[in-house]
């Protein structure tokens, strides 16, 4: 029998699946009947970080549900953590696939906690500091990048471009991000070899960086169109640490799903980002009824 195929859900998924009511049941009966579930832990801290009591109580039992059909995971700081030290202990041996990624006392805490808003109150504070750090840190390269450009640089016209010709090169701000985080986690440098080992052969850890480079494309170095919606931002990217654990990931948020597809694609990683709405359709009456006649 083959494994039951793995569904990630985005915070704004999530959402949508609260605000949807009833409307949502037929997908969560058909995740309980054919799906594993991960219910992520940094949707978890958003979900618990949610202002409003109602709301946050809401969200707290939609989750709730979700995990009857999987587990929770790591924050992406921790799952990088975890990764980083199995490496260093014995980069010979090393199989990102072998690192538990599973957040037990996430799953026990969501589903037998009540949070006291002292909690939540902090829990807001510190992802909204967190999120401001990360865009101040890339909007403030801008001026420089800008300053470059104009004396005469290029200045790379896609995602991919930016990556081959100025992130990945030798030297480039990838390899930087790459170094910064290994170094940090096990507080001595990293030589290049043994690097450039670890990123090809950990996924999440691999996602992680093309996630901040996006954040970097984005924030300190596209060329900004008018009207255009703003950029994902910190957390929306940093989902892209789930995707090697997804056969499928959802989210309810255009520019993430845009950019979560394009890390996908430069990482190398076999994870299909979808809308909610394309992924509900599936379990529609006529989706039903669709699946049915051509099985």
């Amino acid at each position: 029998m083959s494994p039951l195929p793995t569904i990630g859900f985005d915070t704004s998924a999530i959402n949508a699946l609260e605000n949807e009511g009833l409307l949502s049941d037929p997908l969560m009966a058909g995740l309980e009947a054919g799906f594993r579930v991960l219910l992520l832990g940094l949707s978890a801290e958003e979900v618990i970080s949610t202002r409003n009591e109602a709301r946050r109580q809401a969200l707290l039992s939609r989750i709730r549900r979700l995990l009857r059909s999987g587990e929770c995971l790591w924050p992406p700081h921790e799952i990088t953590r975890l990764q980083v030290e199995a490496h260093f202990r014995n980069p010979s041996a090393f199989d990102w696939t072998r690192v538990s990624a599973r957040a037990r006392s996430y799953d026990e805490g969501l589903t037998a906690q009540d949070f006291p808003p002292e909690l939540c109150m902090e829990q807001h504070a510190e992802q909204s500091k967190a999120i401001e750090n990360f865009e101040n840190l890339w909007t403030g390269l801008r001026p420089k990048l800008d300053a470059v450009i104009a004396q005469g640089a290029k200045r790379p016209q896609s995602f991919a471009e930016a990556m081959k010709e100025v992130a990945t090169v030798d030297g480039g701000l990838f390899w930087h991000i790459a170094r910064g985080l290994y170094g940090r986690v096990t507080g001595t440098p990293v030589n290049e070899v043994q690097l450039r080992a670890f990123v090809a052969a950990c996924a999440p850890f691999r996602a992680v960086c093309y996630a901040m480079t996006m954040a970097w494309y984005n924030f300190s170095l596209k060329l900004q169109e008018p009207n255009e919606p703003n950029p994902p931002g910190r957390n929306d990217l940093l989902m892209a640490v789930y995707l090697p654990y997804c056969d499928r990931f959802v989210a309810k948020d255009w520019p993430q799903e845009r950019d979560l597809r394009l890390i996908a694609a430069e990482a190398r990683i076999d994870c299909e980002v979808v809308s909610l709405d394309d992924f509900s359709a599936g379990f529609s009456p006529v989706g039903v009824l669709a699946r049915s006649s051509t099985s």
